[in-house]
């Protein structure tokens, strides 16, 4: 799972300078006052960022290990030639997954073990050094033990698979051909996340074909089910964790998330994920009299729960708020300070002001639905079904509904607000109701009740960022060395947390430690169409992302905080 943040909604919508910003898709312009169509939201142009805010952090040089230089995995032709295959070969394997399937010894998942074949036949020397353990039979988990025992382990994740194809024919070339054109890698899985993969456990095996002994425990753990939630694979993945480590018992957990290096002027922002917003989904279920068409009710199921969807949708909508808590205002403030001319003139006095719904509505007027959905709950009606014949009343009729819950807010409220929407409905039809277990249960008509369809999950704990976290610190420092070595004209990278929408993984590895890192080290552009028709991966960001995560071993390896 990836998405783009909405942090940078402007110049990836428009292309546009924010000081004569274009609106993207018809929304209203907020004017230099901050006055968009919530003309209440005041916002006076007053001051600037001063020296303190926003500071860049060191480079982090490469250590005198007498280890190549991370570029070689840019430049090098040979390296590149090998890379296409090892991807290619991956991608070929049709490792899907999804919700119907959730036993990993059924023959649907056959396929997970042809990946793992293919992975040993690509890294023999990880397959040599490292002890590898099968977590629920297809989650994969290696183990490099460091000489240092005192020294936090690290751990490096992605997942093995993808979501399935809809209609093979829609694609360019086909779906599970690994095609290679010559920039552009084809195929379901190339960047979502088979990339992530294949350049964790590269980097990994160049380091030990150099003779690499680590100093600091390197894990990486790698589920099965991510596009279905990750129960099963990342689920017993993190339990197996804990309960050989303990809680807070790693130094860092970096995982896929967001959509990497994002530019913005003269500056690329590197975007990792600190956080992830809750999510929750409602199970709304109908039982009524049923009948002939022919004598119908004033209202049939479907329409209660068509009524039902109707109100959800308008009443009692949730509220965005940008507080101080919220780790984008981080990268909103550097953007004021360093980018400028490139963002609204108005950012900087927003920032300052304590009227935080104010500014959360005036960024999602001014860069839309993506920035809106940063900062506020929302809600999204997916599954409805009912009916079984033309000339036959609806006697079961059932909606979900999908929440991703903003960081000020939690499941119960979510619930509540379904309780107090749907109350008054029922009663309006003469319907009996309950609710999450409670209420008059097990009617079989004339009744509603709403559940939760799955396991809820409330929103993320939030990894620091502050300059002041010499972890958070060093992981930034890296950054800066690996992208402003490969970046032209002598880019500056500014590092900055964000929120991820969706959810990944790391979902079930939060006991594990408090710096949590979504990020996928590719530059804006370098991939295409995740979980849709001819997703691709542009090969040199690959080669971009294995340069990272090479450097990102190195500089923690001895390091002690």
């Amino acid at each position: 799972m990836r998405l783009v943040p909405a942090l940078f909604a402007p110049v990836l919508a428009t292309g546009a300078l924010a000081r004569s910003v274009s609106y993207p898709f018809g929304q209203t312009p907020i004017d230099k006052q901050g006055n968009g169509h919530h003309g209440h939201h005041n916002i006076d142009i007053v001051g600037s960022p001063g020296d303190d805010v926003c500071p860049l952090p060191p480079i982090v040089t490469p250590p005198n290990d007498g280890f190549h230089s991370s570029l070689d995995f840019v430049h090098d032709s040979s390296i590149r030639q090998r890379q296409v295959e090892r991807l290619s070969r991956v991608v070929q394997v049709p490792s899907t997954s999804t919700e119907l399937e959730d036993d990993p010894w059924s023959d649907y998942y056959a396929p997970f073990l042809d990946l793992h074949d293919v992975l040993a036949e690509s890294f023999p020397l990880l397959h040599s050094y490292a002890k590898l353990e099968k977590v629920n039979r297809l989650g994969l988990l290696y183990t490099i033990n460091g000489s240092n025992p005192a020294l936090k382990p690290m751990l490096l994740m992605a997942h093995q698979d993808v979501v399935p194809i809809d209609d093979p024919n829609d694609w360019t070339y086909p779906p599970f051909s690994g095609h290679f054109d010559g920039q552009w890698l084809w195929g379901r899985g190339a960047s979502d996340c088979k990339n992530t993969l294949i350049a964790e456990l590269s980097a990994v095996e160049d380091l030990l074909k150099q003779g690499w002994t680590p100093t600091r425990t390197l894990v990486l753990s790698f589920g099965y089910d991510e596009e279905s939630k990750g129960e099963k694979g990342a689920g017993h993945l993190a339990q197996h964790l804990e309960n050989r480590y303990g809680k807070d018992s790693f130094e860092f957990i970096i995982d896929e998330g967001g959509m990497g290096l994002l530019p913005l002027g003269d500056k690329v922002y590197a975007v990792p994920g600190v956080g992830e917003k809750g999510a929750i989904d409602l199970h709304i279920a109908l039982s009524i009299a049923g009948g002939h068409s022919s004598v119908p009710p004033a209202h049939t199921g479907i329409g209660i729960i068509s009524e039902i969807i109707y109100h959800l949708e308008r009443e009692q909508l949730f509220t965005p708020r940008l507080d101080l808590s919220h780790p984008a205002r981080h990268g909103l403030a550097c953007q004021a300070k360093h980018s400028a001319d490139y963002v609204e003139p108005w950012l900087w006095s927003a920032l300052e002001s304590s009227d935080f719904a104010g500014l959360a509505e005036a960024l999602a007027a001014s860069r839309g639905e993506r920035m809106r959905f940063l900062y506020q709950t929302s809600q999204a009606a997916d599954l409805i079904n009912g009916g079984v014949k033309i000339n036959a009343l609806p006697e079961k009729i059932n909606a979900t509904v999908n929440y991703r819950v903003a960081l000020h807010e939690n499941t119960d409220i979510v619930r509540q607000r379904a309780i107090d929407i749907i109350t008054p409905i029922a009663k309006s039809h003469n319907l009996t109701f309950s609710a999450f277990g409670s209420g008059k249960t097990g009617e079989s008509n004339n009744h509603i009740d709403v559940s939760d369809f799955s396991l809820a999950l409330e929103p993320a704990p939030i990894s620091p960022t502050s300059p002041s976290d010499a972890v958070w610190t060093r992981m930034s420092g890296v950054t800066r060395q690996v992208f402003e070595s490969i970046l032209p004209f002598n880019q500056t990278v500014i590092v900055t947390g964000d929120v991820m929408t969706g959810n990944t993984d790391t979902r079930f590895y939060w006991n594990l430690t408090r710096n949590i890192w979504r990020f996928s080290p590719m530059r804006y552009g370098g991939s295409a169409n995740i979980h849709t028709v001819d997703e691709k991966l542009d090969i040199a960001v690959h080669l971009e992302g294995i340069a990272f995560y090479y450097e990102l071993i190195r500089a923690f390896d001895t390091w002690e905080e």
